[in-house]
């Protein structure tokens, strides 16, 4: 007996929720197993990529040296770049983070000679080069359509590894970008914006820890 194609589709539609509903009800860890939790400071530092292994994150000069700041990976493992701290709306410090759920990324102390924020978001679309950058000057909290693109996922890679995404749901009305993360590198900087093919990160608690 065949399947009529909507009970084909109801399957498919019914993996896909099930696999979703899971994979926010799973913790995300940092590198020594323990449950990453908001307000607390993390590294997120990049793991290997064929025989050699980048750090961690930062903020850098525009394509053409103006603000805002886009969000970089440092070059070189030993600098593991800023730490960051995650956030949901109207969020007491120590809420567990979890896989697939929307959140804001920020730098915790970083100085912007932009004077802008810190919050991650999703910039503008860039005509020369034809990406869409992470930069520094999102809105954290207040969901909806007018923060759209401050808002980030973290989904499982490797074991303790994660790929940060962008598709946020926050505005069930709203049109919105739904991509992975990754690197580009066309001018030799490694800058964060949105890709087809993701980068891997882990995390690493920082020394705001309180245990």
């Amino acid at each position: 007996m065949k399947n009529s194609p909507l009970t084909v589709l109801s399957i498919i539609l019914f993996t896909f929720i099930t696999k979703t509903l899971r994979a926010a009800n799973t913790p995300v860890l940092d590198l020594t197993g323990e449950m990453v939790v908001t307000g607390t400071e993390y590294y997120m530092l990049g793991i290997f990529e064929g025989p050699v292994i980048h750090g961690g994150l930062n903020l850098y000069n525009g394509l053409s040296n103006t603000c805002p700041l886009d969000v970089i990976q440092e070059q070189w493992e030993i600098l593991k770049g800023l730490p960051l701290i995650f956030s949901y709306p109207n969020d007491r410090r120590g809420s567990v983070v979890y896989e697939s759920t929307d959140l804001n990324i920020k730098f915790s102390a970083a100085d912007s000679t932009c004077f802008q924020p810190t919050v991650w978001r999703v910039g503008d679309y860039d005509n020369l080069t034809g990406q869409w950058f992470i930069t520094g000057d999102g809105i954290e909290g207040n969901p909806g359509a007018q923060t759209l693109e401050s808002w980030f996922k973290f989904q499982r890679g490797n074991v303790n590894a994660y790929k940060i995404s962008h598709c946020p749901a926050v505005c069930s009305s709203c049109i919105s970008l739904c991509s992975a993360v990754g690197i580009y590198l066309g001018d030799g900087i490694r800058r964060l914006a949105l890709s087809r093919t993701p980068f891997s990160i882990v995390f690493v608690k920082g020394s705001n820890a309180t245990n």
